[in-house]
């Protein structure tokens, strides 16, 4: 497999790996590991590597669910860290390039087909090809990566969404049924895991309350993501991912969701944006595939 790249995807659970060639992951190469019992991300690489290319790779491109800071990088929720220079010297001199976990989403974006898409609200035209798009990523955490395709490159930018204070008409839907909104200062305290579930403890466990909460729920994402598209116009589509987006988004509430974000907007009733989630597992290992690496 001499020339090959490859790539991975890095949670604080699971390790997902793939092989790839002239930009594409190649399926039958892709196998999963538990984090636990493992000392850091080499000891998983090499133990893939050693069955899937022994003979090793030449390139190397990681996504990673933490920050990563030039060519070093942490994980959020278990205790690795990464040095590209040093797994560089571990692999033999292979090129090894550090990203973002939603980054690599981002670079994926353009390749998903509609097999890797559960279609919230339909584009009005044709999105392919170059423009602005926006993943947002709602699981454990909360985080964006703009994307911006042009002349045929992808460039993904590094911002810190989730610490952004809580915009204030979703703070004051917010208030509406949960006295303690102050207690949700920035994006992230609400559209995460722990946010999800502190609103979800507002309702009746019946099945109206479920309902309920869905819905409000989902009309609070709803007014995050119209303030998303003033801020980042990604007119080529919002790409949901994480637990929590597909969670509200896969229910009936995505009914309620859809009306509330196409409402018009009294700037421009023109700016609009198709809306997806995003469904493939390997979308991360695909965007890792199809990076372009530094010269």
């Amino acid at each position: 497999m001499t020339g090959a790249r490859l790539a991975a995807d890095v949670g604080g659970t699971n390790t997902r790996l793939g092989l790839a060639r002239d930009g594409v992951l190649l399926a039958d190469t892709v196998q999963s590991y538990r984090n636990d019992g493992c000392s850091g991300f080499a000891e998983v690489m090499d133990r893939y590597l050693q069955g899937a290319a022994p003979e090793g790779v030449a390139e190397v491109a990681i996504a990673i669910a933490g920050p990563v800071t030039g060519s070093t990088a942490r994980l959020t929720n278990r205790d690795w860290d990464f040095d590209a220079a040093a797994l560089s010297q571990h692999l033999n001199g292979a090129q090894v390039h550090l990203l973002n976990d939603l980054a690599a989403l981002g670079q994926a974006c353009p390749h998903l087909g509609a097999e890797c898409l559960d279609k919230v609200i339909a584009p009005a035209g044709d999105t392919g090809g170059d423009g602005q798009r926006l993943v947002a990523g709602i699981g454990t955490g909360f985080n964006l990566s703009p994307v911006l395709q042009a002349g045929g490159q992808v460039q993904c930018l590094n911002v810190e969404y989730g610490h952004v204070s809580l915009p204030l008409d979703v703070a004051e839907h917010l208030r509406s049924h949960v006295p303690e909104a102050d207690a949700f200062a920035t994006v992230e305290n609400l559209f995460s895991g722990r946010g999800y579930a502190a609103v979800r403890a507002h309702f009746p466990e019946d099945d109206t309350g479920a309902q309920n909460f869905q819905a409000f729920y989902a009309n609070l994402l709803a007014l995050l993501a119209r303030n998303l598209m003033l801020a980042f116009l990604p007119a080529q589509g919002v790409y949901f991912a994480g637990a929590v987006a597909r969670s509200i988004l896969a229910s009936p509430a995505r009914a309620v969701f859809a009306e509330r974000f196409q409402q018009p907007f009294e700037l421009d009733a023109r700016i609009t944006a198709p809306v997806h989630v995003i469904l493939d597992d390997a979308a991360a290992l695909k965007g890792c595939a199809a990076l372009r690496l530094p010269a």
